[in-house]
């Protein structure tokens, strides 16, 4: 197997492999790489229950080779060497936990996070905030989409209603250069906005202020946990994954929109 297969495990068997595959279509097709989608089937927290039990130790590819049937027949013939790197996609979507009574699901998020930090050990967990419909959650003309940068919790159930509504473009599949190009741009005004920056962060300053972990730590101080700042998972990935000459050609202005969040970060 070639050493350019990376493994991404979702959450979803339906958006995210869609994301994926077009996200692959412009930002890998001209490298050697190989990309396989393994779904989980299940959210985060059911995930953790089953790693937890064995405290992380347990090889995640053989967790979904006998979890999830769809990756099963994935898997065949594949085992951890055959993947260079892995990166996990989920959603923080936080009330729908299925954790039993008790058990803080922030606290879980974030032993997941500290876990799994590493693409080439035991792989990256990157989270959307509150879901993968982030991704489309952003207006024409402006990084503030219908739902002002933040959303409460209290609306969370409703969101793929809201974020299709008002989208500047719902179909996923239907995404070109354009969209992913806006995508990134209004990624990276809205972590500067979050990290309470008024200018647009450098691409050495985001490296070295912004991680899964960081934007889920700043996450939990917006209105102490009770909304989130919309983020997508996805351009984080690219800009994580690329190295500078693709920030500074996605980036062309340097000021965030903070102005049209109505919003206190």
């Amino acid at each position: 197997m070639n050493k350019a297969t990376i493994a991404f495990i979702v959450e979803g068997e339906a958006r995210e492999p869609v994301i994926i595959r077009n996200m692959q279509s412009f930002f890998f097709k001209k490298n050697q790489i190989k990309i396989i989608t393994l779904p989980v089937g299940q959210n985060i927290y059911m995930l953790w229950k089953i790693l937890k039990e064995d405290d992380f130790e347990t090889d995640i590819i053989e967790v979904l080779r006998e979890s999830s049937p769809e990756s099963e027949q994935i898997l065949r013939g594949l085992s951890r060497e055959s993947f260079s790197e892995i990166y996990l996609f989920f959603d923080y979507d936080g009330h729908q936990t299925n954790l039993k009574e008790g058990t803080d699901g922030l606290n879980v998020l974030r032993e997941m996070l500290e876990n799994f930090n590493n693409e080439t050990e035991n792989g990256r967990l990157y989270i959307s905030y509150p879901m993968v419909e982030a991704l489309r959650d952003l207006a024409d003309d402006g990084c503030a989409g219908y739902t002002k940068c933040e959303i409460g919790k209290a609306e969370f159930h409703n969101y793929k209603n809201i974020s299709a509504a008002n989208s500047w473009m719902a179909r996923f599949e239907r995404y070109g250069m354009d969209h992913w190009e806006k995508i990134l741009e209004v990624f990276a005004m809205r972590v500067s906005c979050l990290f309470g920056k008024e200018n647009v962060l450098s691409f050495q300053e985001y490296r070295d202020k912004v991680d899964p972990g960081s934007i889920f730590e700043k996450q939990m101080n917006i209105q102490e946990g009770q909304s989130v700042f919309i983020l997508s998972a996805f351009p984080e990935f690219l800009f994580d994954y690329q190295r500078e000459a693709f920030w500074r050609s996605k980036i062309k202005k340097t000021r965030n929109q903070r102005v049209l969040c109505n919003k206190r970060i």
